[in-house]
């Protein structure tokens, strides 16, 4: 067992001017397989910080890449509506490809960086190491910082588009509308029409404990991300305004905890 890594340390020689930080590490997970170009290990590392682990590692390309399939991602939220469900298939299937492919793709960064650096005359090589090879901890947080900034961003800008999910989500995402949903079983969302200044938005569900069905309309000024209680229909009898006001403070009442 020694002598096999004292093998793999002496094969990847040239790798660890690129790698420089723990290239033991490296060493372990490349030499367990026959051909690290091609042959994918479990980087836990890359599982669980994904962009920032390539941006630490100076693989920019990936971390661009990744970045902007995100962004993608997210954006298509203010578009359509996405079930949490499918971020988590999408968010974890990356984390899972990450972690998969990580050293991998490593292996051949360190190669490429490796091979550029014998293009370069004989005194620039090693400067030409220290800039692409290596780790830098305060990149890794700046470009995650640029990362999520752009994404805030893009969300900010986007949220004011007049899709019927944005118009929705000015109620749904809001602390009564998380109350409504945990409250209410099978809760829907459903957008109605656009009423002059403002426009109709429609909740139903089903109130578990009280065994009734709940419909409420809401109107929602998109332009000031803000909205109103209109009517609100108990197994399909409008309540009068007293009865809609004590419903109302119920739900506002109970989304301050």
């Amino acid at each position: 067992m020694e002598e096999q890594a004292v093998n793999e340390l002496v094969s990847f020689e040239e790798e660890y001017k690129v790698v420089q930080t723990n290239t033991s590490y490296y060493d372990l997970k490349w030499g367990k397989t026959a051909n690290p170009a091609k042959n994918n290990t479990w980087n836990w590392a890359a599982f669980f910080l994904t962009i920032a682990w390539f941006a630490y590692r100076k693989m920019y390309k990936h971390f661009f890449i990744l970045s902007f399939i995100e962004v993608i991602w997210f954006s298509l939220s203010y578009f359509v509506d996405i079930s949490g469900w499918a971020d988590v298939i999408v968010f974890g299937g990356a984390s899972l490809i990450t972690g998969l492919c990580a050293n991998r793709w490593y292996y051949k960064h360190v190669k490429s960086v490796s091979a550029q650096a014998q293009t370069q005359p004989e005194h620039r090589k090693e400067a030409y190491l220290q800039i692409k090879g290596g780790t830098h901890i305060g990149i890794a947080i700046g470009l995650s910082i640029l990362a999520l900034a752009i994404a805030t961003g893009v969300g900010i800008g986007l949220s004011f588009l007049p899709t019927k999910t944005n118009i929705k989500d000015v109620v749904r995402y809001s602390g009564e509308g998380f109350t409504l949903e945990a409250y209410n079983d099978h809760p829907k969302w459903t957008y109605i029409k656009k009423e002059g200044r403002h426009h109709v938005v429609q909740f139903t569900g089903y109130d578990y404990t009280e065994k009734e069905h709940v419909r409420i309309v809401f109107n929602i000024y998109l332009d000031k991300q803000i909205y109103e209680w209109d009517k609100i229909y108990i197994d399909g009898k409008k309540l009068n305004k007293e009865d809609a006001e004590d419903y109302e403070y119920w739900i506002e009442d109970s989304s301050a905890y």
